[in-house]
């Protein structure tokens, strides 16, 4: 009986400790949104491609976020902070091909949700200080960002 008591306990123990290396492995991959503001008055399309790319690194998770598009350049690197079912994304450093720098490290720029509606699983997004480019896209709590890849750690 004490074998199968301890052996239990082991197993508590190895779960508790896995867990949330599964919860960060699950954020891992390449996600996408995309602005459409239609033409400006001379006719020039108004589209800004956002990227966020979740790699696992040594002391966690690492976020590169890539903004590019009508008169738009961001490269971001971040850390994150997992709890429960949201990843906040926090400002760290300037990518080499950022162009304005309007954010300080330690800044919240967006939280990621993972949310069951209708028996499916979505992402929601919480915008922070970074905010979409196109105003009609800056109410929080939608769908915005989705997963276009999931990258495999080579470690």
């Amino acid at each position: 009986m004490f074998k199968f008591f301890h052996a239990g306990c082991v197993l508590i123990l190895l779960w508790f400790a896995c867990t949330p290396i599964l919860a960060q492995n699950e954020w891992v991959g390449s996600y996408e949104f995309s602005e459409d503001g239609g033409k400006n008055a001379g006719g020039t399309a108004i589209f800004i491609r956002h990227e966020l790319e979740i790699v696992s690194g040594d002391d966690g998770l690492i976020v590169f976020i890539k903004s590019n598009g009508y008169q738009t350049s961001r490269d971001l690197i971040c850390t994150v902070k997992i709890e429960g079912g949201k990843l906040n994304v926090y400002f760290e450093s300037y990518g080499e091909d950022n162009i304005f720098e309007s954010y300080e490290p330690g800044d919240l720029l967006l939280t990621l949700e993972r949310k069951t509606e209708k028996g499916k699983t979505v992402l929601l997004t919480h915008w922070g200080k970074f905010t979409p480019i196109i105003p009609k896209n800056e109410k929080s709590g939608k769908v915005y960002f989705t997963k276009t890849e999931t990258i495999k750690n080579e470690k």
